[in-house]
């Protein structure tokens, strides 16, 4: 079977063999996956781990005997990532950092023509039907909005908000499009590319700004008071401290980019303690983000669609790449295994 892997640090399409099941295992058969851009971070070396692809979706292609609930010919999400559920962080609410989350993943990766969901994921709740009305491209999107949806919910006030995406990336998008969808208040966009400012609006946001006039505009917007939440879909410090500035009094960052290694804050503590700045990190989604994402993608307009740009084979998935590591080059891009 063909697999982009990363080789020696190099990303290679390889062929290698068809992987073999276990008794709790399942094999999918990869009918499209996003590509992330933690993956391009693991290809440019400034992440961990090297598994590549794990915003699959496929058709289950074997079963081992000990797996209950599921056969052959299912269409499937397989989540690569599963706590559990059990340990002191699982227990409050930090089921992302339990040392079995990242310990599992999808064997090679979903960037392979065939993958396995290994039995702790399987055995844990981590294989989830989707419905006919989900299309195998949109269903790329379900890991990133399970992830989106976490980051929403760190936010429990709910009163006449304005949310403040920073970045309208493909997450960015997201971002706009649930917040949107679940009628939360307010959405504004700050994206420097025009095209994703015009495009951000279409999901769903009332307005979205240059970064170098959002400051006094979200003032204005909000009698003076600043953003209630501001979620920076982005690693840029840049965005972070800029995001910071226009908060309100009480207001909540929650970063959800993923910042490069040594990135440090420019920012003044004494001001964020007198205005109670909160900032809060979000990392990843848990099975109940998946099927809340699952069920928000059903009922989402045909807009959502068009955050996917670009579509490669999987014989072309180092030309998708390429093209993911430009700054302006695409929405969302996905592999498809045709």
């Amino acid at each position: 079977m063909k697999s982009c892997q990363l080789v020696g640090g190099s990303l290679r399409l390889i062929e290698t063999e068809v992987p073999e099941i276990g008794r709790g295992d399942v094999l999918v058969n990869m009918k499209a996956c996003g590509i992330c851009g933690t993956d391009v971070e693991k290809v440019l070396g400034h992440y961990a781990s090297n598994v590549l692809g794990h915003e699959a979706v496929g058709i289950l292609e074997k079963v081992g005997r000990d797996v209950d609930g599921f056969s052959e010919g299912d269409r499937v999400f397989p989540h690569h990532h599963v706590p559990c559920y059990t340990c002191h962080y699982c227990r409050n609410g930090s089921e992302t950092m339990c040392p079995h989350f990242s310990a599992s993943n999808l064997i090679p990766g979903g960037l392979s023509e065939y993958f396995i969901l290994p039995e702790w994921n399987v055995s844990h709740g981590g294989l989830f039907r989707i419905p006919s009305s989900i299309d195998f491209r949109r269903g790329t999107l379900i890991e990133p909005m399970a992830c989106v949806l976490r980051a929403i919910g760190k936010v429990k006030q709910n009163v006449d908000l304005t949310w403040l995406v920073v970045g309208a990336g493909p997450v960015g998008m997201l971002h706009v499009l649930a917040l949107h969808l679940l009628e939360k208040g307010n959405v504004v966009c700050v994206e420097p590319d025009e095209e994703r400012r015009r495009f951000s609006k279409r999901l769903g946001a009332m307005e979205a700004l240059e970064p170098e006039t959002a400051g006094q505009t979200v003032m204005s917007l909000t009698e003076g008071r600043g953003a209630d939440v501001a979620i920076v879909a982005t690693g840029s410090v840049k965005a972070i401290e800029s995001a910071a500035r226009m908060l309100r009094k009480g207001g909540m960052l929650i970063q959800f980019g993923l910042p490069n290694p040594r990135s440090f804050l420019n920012i003044d503590m004494n001001e964020l303690f007198r205005k109670e700045i909160s900032i809060v990190n979000t990392y990843s989604g848990i099975e109940k983000d998946v099927r809340e994402a699952i069920a928000l993608l059903e009922k989402a307009p045909s807009v959502t669609d068009e955050i996917i740009s670009h579509s490669f084979t999987l014989e072309n998935a180092i030309d998708a790449f390429g093209l993911a590591m430009k700054p302006d080059g695409a929405r969302k891009i996905i592999i498809e295994n045709r």
